[in-house]
């Protein structure tokens, strides 16, 4: 069979277009009428596969699905939410902690407007971009001036792209592949902004991309899938749901069209019950039926079990590669070492999405900020004054008490600083030390002007506070 086709192949093919594998032993490569023809060309660079059209396509539907699945929004919402919290904060790592601290006071004024709209804080520029990057594939951060001040502007993907040869898809590429420009689209026209001024933030998943899919881009089908058959099942239960009982009757017509039932006294003389009668004494609603006649209640089995365990196997394939299910939508079925399981491979989820938000955007942003202060005499120059390190949101865990025992008992060892144990709360160790300084001298101070103890307003070892009262 193999050798026929190979026959036929080598007459009716060109050389380039004709199979290589056909006697593979990888059997994955093997030719077989049992199984449909895998689609898409020859293994060939990422930027050739994701066409503009492609992309364009994909973002159109994975919008259509965030606006109108509940299931695709809440994994984008965990996203967002566990990934940036109340917002990815930048620490000053020079070696002035004077000069840290103005630094830092500096980006937080600057953070509350930073959009050249005035509409959105740094802390909501990461919680929309983090969630473009889910719908969308990417997004993109332009650094302008706005007054003379450094701003930032969004720029969602369908703003940049290009149908020409001279870029791709709306990139343009030096000869080592690296973007020289962006082409944006406005209402009046592209304009094409140097590659140094923009900031792509995407998650990398082929080297020879230009372009990033949406995150969500495998799941679409099934999510079209699963609410288009939800709809039709919905539908049915409705149709189900309006007939409330059967009349089933050996004769070819009923007594009366007019009603549902057929109610009244039979045709038949020799039955002398009169229902209405009969009503009137017993209560409730009788019905007299003819002698071939019967009335059922009608029992509806939709949805079945069959169908809400397909939904479910939808919506698991659909979460997969972005979130554990069992996290986005239904814990409820695993438990113990399950739910710990599941918890930390979300967690890892959300600390990658921060990686990428931290290295593509918030270190070149302190950049651009806080050289701009630097170059105005605002900020003194120092060595190292692009060095940061950022606190992330409090990690999530479902097993609080027990971790922070253990984090108090690894403090004390000497196994993990106080720097680490502060970061993994969302919290800056200097800031901290700080307000529990500011804390310990205003107890102190108290307990001198009303002439108590410092034990009876504060208890640093956990022990009951020992006092006089004979005294």
């Amino acid at each position: 069979m193999i050798s026929k086709l190979r026959q036929v192949a080598s007459l009716l093919l060109p050389p380039l277009l004709q199979p290589k594998a056909w006697a593979s032993p990888y059997d994955a490569a093997n030719f077989s009428r049992r199984r449909g023809i895998v689609p898409g060309a020859v293994p060939r660079d990422g930027k050739l596969d994701l066409t503009p059209y492609v992309r364009r396509e994909l973002v159109r539907r994975s919008r259509y699905l965030h606006r109108n699945s509940g299931f695709v929004r809440e994994i984008v919402a965990n996203m967002a939410i566990y990934s940036t919290g109340d917002g990815i904060q930048p620490q000053a790592q020079s070696n002035s902690p004077e000069w840290n601290e103005q630094a830092e006071e500096y980006f937080r004024r600057w953070s509350s407007r930073c959009e050249v709209t005035g509409r959105f804080s740094f802390e909501e520029c990461q919680s929309l971009i983090c969630r473009g990057i889910d719908i969308d594939g990417e997004y993109f951060v332009m650094k302008v001036r706005q007054g003379g001040r450094p701003k930032l502007q969004l720029i969602e993907s369908h703003r940049i792209g290009d149908e020409t040869d001279e870029t791709v898809d709306g990139v343009g590429l030096a000869q080592d592949g690296s973007p020289r420009f962006y082409r944006i689209l406005e209402d009046s026209g592209t304009r094409d902004v140097n590659a140094e001024s923009v900031l792509h933030i995407f998650e990398p998943e082929s080297a020879s991309s230009v372009r990033n899919a949406p995150t969500i881009q495998h799941s679409i089908n099934h999510v079209l899938d699963e609410m288009e058959l939800l709809a039709l099942e919905k539908h049915a239960v409705k149709d189900n749901a309006d007939i409330a009982r059967v009349l089933k009757t050996a004769r070819a017509e009923l007594l009366d069209d007019s009603t549902d039932f057929s109610l009244g006294t039979p045709t038949d003389t020799a039955v002398p019950s009169d229902p209405a009668s009969l009503q009137k004494i017993m209560g409730g609603k009788i019905v007299a039926l003819q002698p071939d006649e019967s009335i059922d209640t009608f029992v509806s089995n939709r949805p079945s079990p069959t169908f809400t365990g397909f939904l479910n196997h939808l919506r698991r394939d659909s979460a997969l590669g972005v979130l554990p299910y069992e996290f986005a939508a239904d814990s409820s079925s695993v438990g113990g070492a399950g739910v710990r399981l599941i918890v930390a491979k979300a967690d890892r989820r959300f600390s990658f999405r921060q990686l990428i938000l931290i290295r593509r955007l918030i270190e070149p942003v302190w950049a651009f900020v806080i050289a701009d202060a630097i170059e105005h005499g605002l900020l003194a120059p120092l060595p190292n004054w692009w060095r940061i390190s950022c606190t992330t949101p409090r990690r999530i865990t479902v097993d609080a008490g027990r971790e922070a025992q253990q984090n108090r008992s690894d403090v004390e060892m000497g196994l993990k600083t106080l720097t680490d144990h502060f970061q993994e709360l969302g919290a800056d160790f200097r800031e901290e030390l700080e307000r529990r300084a500011q804390d310990a001298k205003l107890i102190m101070e108290t307990a001198a002007k009303y002439g108590v103890p410092p034990e009876m307003l504060w208890k640093p070892a956990g022990e009951a506070a020992k006092v006089d009262i004979a005294a």
